[in-house]
């Protein structure tokens, strides 16, 4: 049921992590435009996006998604100025390169990404139909919460699960 991305980062997550959930905060999205105005700035026509929970305005881990929408062969014309903003990536792949940092009390994960990577596009799918179905909504942010305080790896299945699901409808 689980594609080999997901299985792939499910193993990876270590048994003893906790997820903690909380209140949606609208402070986050605030954070989030700064963010997005600090890129714009440097690349007015890259395309950058606010995803996730604190998108949605609903319960979370109190984080923030943004991605950066780039062709891989244009990743090393943003690297530098985007290393000067948000210091070296966690993490570079073929189709990525992840970002992870701390602003106020929020954790931020920005992402410079392909769109059109398989993974980024089933976001982007999962991301709009959340966004435009309020009783899906509703029923993620429930999911959401009803995993507070459990193993996230547990809570990570259940969002793939539910992923899954919506995507077929």
């Amino acid at each position: 049921m689980f594609t080999p991305d997901e299985i792939d980062y499910l193993n990876k997550i270590p048994k003893s992590k906790i997820v903690k959930i909380y209140p949606y905060n609208p402070i986050s999205v605030i954070i989030a435009k700064e963010i997005i105005a600090s890129v714009k700035n440097i690349y007015p026509d890259l395309d950058v996006k606010h995803m996730g929970a604190s998108a949605l305005k609903i319960s979370g881990q109190q984080d923030l998604d943004i991605y950066a929408f780039s062709t891989p062969a244009d990743f090393r014309k943003y690297l530098p100025d985007l290393i000067k903003l948000f210091g070296k990536p966690l993490h570079k792949h073929e189709t990525f390169c992840e970002w992870k940092f701390q602003k106020d009390k929020f954790y931020i994960e920005f992402y410079l990404t392909a769109k059109d990577s398989p993974t980024m596009q089933k976001q982007i799918k999962v991301f709009e139909i959340l966004n435009n179905n309020p009783d899906l909504l509703k029923e993620y942010e429930d999911l959401k919460s009803s995993m507070n305080g459990k193993s996230f790896k547990e809570y990570q299945e259940k969002k793939y699960r539910f992923y899954h699901k919506i995507l077929r409808k």
